[in-house]
């Protein structure tokens, strides 16, 4: 990939150049004796990440009678995790990932006759939907990151033996072994501490989804333009030229769309391999966030918390980015999925009837071959990565908060 021509690759390289995500998995990432900088970087995000994860492990004992700040904890234990493990598993697999980026490239298919305006368009989606996500995610970082500022007179209670301590309100509610007057008088510093734990979070979530996000964008329009290139293979209204007259160039030019289409294939096969293992931690991940940020937020609000406090704030702002993320996951995944079995019904849509019988009989065994592909992305050996499974997370959590509605309704009744 050559850092000059941005404008030929449908992923965004440019703000993937921004992230470092580009760096950490190029070969051609600066070195300084012999490590590569972004690797590096990113080994200390992940320890910061194990960091956070042990300090409010620990925090969570002093919370045991803070049923929010407890589930809060529970909260970011899953999300901190996640992001950690996105991080590791691209620093480890940046090869393959490396290996795998040409096929983002406009100029990867080798048949001339594909419409290059399909892949152009992909270009622009991801450019646009990655940038919501910057900023979806930017807004939760920052709401995290500022939140004590504008709870100065909010302090937490916290048990300490024989003793109740009160500290500041902060962006992780760490629990540290210090005196309350220690703590306060130095907040600035522990803000700061806790404040890195949020960004690092929150630059690991963008880089990679920002990533994941373009690439099956990238897929899923280059496999259209493939089944857009068979059906209009021999079609004299096609913008290809009629090839009936000529069995011989017919031949030559459904082998290089075959071609394309195994070439893709492989790609997928690779990618899904990296990505297979991070999609099933993230939706399960992603599914227990939304149900326990929909259950905090109704249960603050039932213990009298305004719509507008800011923790009930943080929560809608950290809830509706996590929604959001879900469903184009799943919408994504669904759309490769369908570009995957259109395949065969692009092919029986080409003016095939007047060609020659070895040109029958290819068309016929690239439709059983693609019947034998097994491309989807699974989280388990039937459940595959689509729409209906965010329609079941989003059932699940609509029962959860009604349930719960009905069960407070009634004491208050009693």
């Amino acid at each position: 990939m050559n850092l000059n021509d941005e404008q030929n690759y449908i992923v965004n390289l440019k703000l993937m150049k921004i992230t470092g995500f580009y760096h950490l998995i190029s070969s051609r990432a600066p070195k300084y004796f012999g490590f590569n900088v972004y690797k590096v970087t990113a080994a200390i995000e992940v320890m910061t990440g194990i960091f956070s994860i042990i300090m409010l492990f620990l925090s969570s004992y002093y919370y045991l009678d803070n049923t929010n700040e407890l589930m809060s904890h529970f909260m970011l234990v899953v999300a901190i995790f996640f992001s950690t493990l996105k991080i590791f598993w691209v620093s480890r697999n940046s090869e393959t990932i490396w290996n795998n980026m040409d096929m983002t490239c406009i100029n990867f298919l080798s048949y001339t006759g594909h419409k290059k305006e399909i892949l152009k368009k992909a270009r622009a989606k991801s450019i646009s939907t990655t940038i919501l996500f910057v900023i979806l995610w930017s807004s939760v970082t920052v709401a995290w990151s500022i939140s004590p500022f504008f709870v100065k007179d909010v302090y937490l209670n916290i048990k300490f033996k024989d003793e109740t301590r009160r500290f500041r309100y902060n962006s992780l509610n760490y629990v540290y072994p210090i005196s309350e007057e220690f703590y306060n008088e130095h907040f600035l510093y522990f803000y700061v501490v806790e404040m890195l734990s949020v960004v690092f979070w929150g630059h690991g979530t963008v880089a990679y989804d920002t990533f994941v996000i373009s690439i099956c964008i990238t897929i899923a329009f280059q496999l259209k333009t493939i089944a857009v290139s068979y059906i209009s293979l021999n079609d004299k209204k096609g913008d290809i030229k009629n090839l009936k007259d000529n069995d011989l160039e017919a031949m030559f030019n459904l082998k290089l769309l075959i071609q394309d289409q195994q070439n893709m294939f492989k790609k997928i096969k690779e990618i899904y391999k990296i990505f297979e293992p991070v999609t099933f931690v993230q939706l399960a991940a992603q599914s227990m966030l939304i149900i326990l940020q929909a259950y905090m937020i109704f249960i603050n609000h039932y213990n009298g918390f305004s719509l507008l406090s800011v923790p009930i704030i943080k929560l809608i702002v950290t809830v509706a980015p996590n929604i959001i993320h879900l469903f184009i996951t799943c919408y994504l995944y669904t759309n490769i999925n369908h570009q995957q079995d259109s395949m065969n019904f692009a092919l029986y849509s080409s003016d095939w009837t007047a060609m020659s019988i070895n040109y029958k009989k290819m068309l016929l065994f690239t439709m059983r071959m693609n019947d034998a592909e097994k491309l989807k992305l699974k989280i388990s050996l039937r459940k595959i990565v689509n729409l209906e499974m965010f329609a079941s997370v989003m059932h699940l959590t609509y029962s959860i908060i009604s349930v719960l509605a009905k069960s407070y309704g009634n004491t208050n009744t009693k």
